[in-house]
């Protein structure tokens, strides 16, 4: 006979606990354990507020911009300019940014397999080249154990860069 208590998610008992509306979780019906919830929990009304974490606002999601489809566009004139036309376009299909308030994602790979997430607390430095006369920029985030991201063709750059900005602690050690 198989234990449950060892397999309840805690995520399913914190949610359970914070609604106080159930008290007593039954098991499978295969089962005859039950277990109780405590209907509160005893934590102080700061550490509560503390535990708390603001909701993920999400800033900017999409794929990089589309003025990188132009050059290559233009070289499939040229039998050789195919192959790059071919490989920016799967690059518009397969990558996706996603800006947070709390985190940087990029999913790419075939069918968005691969995912990279970094948190605003680990970038030391933000480079940046822009392209197409200031439409798009390739920025560069250089992180603390010096891995680098790279985020080509980032459409809305100048507002994306700052939102970045803004929310690493960069611009506060300049400061000092």
């Amino acid at each position: 006979m198989v234990n449950y208590e060892c397999f309840i998610s805690p995520i399913f008992l914190n949610k359970k606990i914070q609604q106080n509306k159930v008290q007593k979780f039954n098991f499978p019906k295969n089962s005859k354990k039950s277990f109780n919830c405590p209907s509160t929990m005893n934590v102080s009304k700061g550490q509560e507020e503390k535990n708390k974490l603001e909701s993920e606002k999400i800033f900017f999601e999409g794929p990089p911009s589309k003025f990188e489809l132009v050059i290559p566009f233009l070289s499939i004139l040229t039998v050789i300019g195919i192959i790059p036309f071919v490989a920016t376009l799967l690059r518009q299909f397969w990558v996706q940014y996603r800006i947070t308030n709390r985190r940087i994602s990029v999913d790419s790979g075939f069918g968005g397999n691969s995912r990279v997430e970094i948190v605003y607390r680990d970038i030391k430095e933000i480079n940046h080249i822009t392209r197409f006369g200031g439409q798009i920029a390739d920025v560069v985030i250089v992180l603390k154990d010096e891995a680098q991201l790279e985020l080509r063709s980032l459409p809305n750059w100048e507002e994306n860069l700052n939102f970045i900005k803004e929310n690493t602690d960069l611009n506060k050690k300049k400061n000092l």
